[in-house]
């Protein structure tokens, strides 16, 4: 059955998505007792014989799911790390700000300034329903600052989630690990916030299109694009052409592009086995990195490598220290 799946897409992952999708569409399955997103309680039980008849009764319908569904998350606690990072960078800048989000999803990460803050069981910042949590494992740490100055939010992806629509949001929760109930009340509660209706959603096709949305941004403000968890889906000439993407814009304006990703051309440079967090400025045509933090891919921990990157000046050339 696995075998459906879309070329390019981890496979494991839309297998047990699709199989979730459809338990979440049916709640009074035998196996959906299994599941805690289903039941909110844990279960120690792993009943295989009973997934294994579900998957075979059901065949064709995962088989639909499988080939024609991708895997599109919209990972909230990932905004423990853009939080810290972008309440700095505005600071910094001090003036109003458009922030883009490549591979958006439904834009929630977007809303990162509407959440509540705990790192290492103490509240850090904010008020909300939503709830963030993270651990940080190193010495040092990066402080949130109140965001003052004016936003902008703009999401843009291939496959645009619309935030409104019931069907497409079962998909997006189908995606969510279902022993993860903190994801769950998470997701349902951002749901709940007007600030979605004030995110721009565009719908781009190709490199091309994405590029020529960011061109369009008024040179004044202070932009922030980023992207979390989305070029590994990349073909490498894609991500060459994203790459080469970043290079012309940095040549026409200044901006930063703060890059989440276990691609290997980020491993390798920051001689890392985890997920990166590297943050790159261009400044009058001139590029820096830093190797920001470490993290997971659900944002579970963060090792910060360099919370001095809000210093006044980035270091250059690249540091990765």
């Amino acid at each position: 059955m696995a075998s459906f799946a879309k070329f390019g897409q981890p496979i494991a992952n839309l297998f047990l998505a699709s199989v979730h999708y459809l338990l979440l569409r049916n709640p009074n399955e035998n196996l959906a007792r299994y599941y805690p997103s289903i039941t909110k309680r844990q279960s120690e039980e792993i009943p295989f014989e009973l997934f294994k008849n579900f998957c075979l009764t059901h065949e064709n319908r995962i088989k639909d799911a499988l080939s024609t569904k991708i895997v599109q998350t919209n990972v909230i606690n990932r905004c423990s790390y853009l939080m810290p990072i972008f309440s700095q960078i505005i600071a910094r800048e001090n003036k109003s700000t458009t922030l883009i989000d490549i591979g958006t999803s439904a834009g929630l990460t977007l809303n990162f300034d509407r959440y509540e803050y705990w790192y290492n069981g103490h509240k850090m910042y904010g008020n909300s329903e939503v709830i963030i949590k993270s651990n940080i494992i190193s010495d040092t740490t990066c402080d949130i600052v109140k965001i003052e100055q004016p936003l902008t939010k703009i999401g843009i992806d291939q496959h645009i989630i619309d935030p409104t629509d019931p069907e497409e949001i079962l998909w997006l929760k189908a995606l969510i690990w279902p022993d993860q109930l903190d994801r769950y009340k998470a997701m349902e509660e951002a749901l709940q916030l007007n600030e979605l209706k004030k995110i721009n959603y565009v719908q781009a096709s190709s490199i091309r299109d994405f590029e020529n949305q960011i061109l369009e941004m008024d040179q004044v403000q202070n932009l922030i694009i980023y992207a979390t968890h989305v070029l590994y889906q990349f073909p490498e000439v894609e991500k060459d052409n994203f790459c080469e993407m970043l290079e012309r814009i940095g040549k026409k304006r200044d901006y930063y592009f703060l890059s989440v990703e276990g691609t290997k051309a980020l491993l390798d440079r920051n001689n890392s086995n985890e997920t990166v967090i590297e943050l790159t400025r261009y400044k009058d045509a001139h590029k820096s990195r830093i190797f920001v933090a470490e993290t997971n891919g659900h944002g579970n921990w963060i090792k910060w490598k360099n919370p001095l990157f809000i210093s006044s000046h980035i270091p250059n050339p690249t540091t990765n220290t």
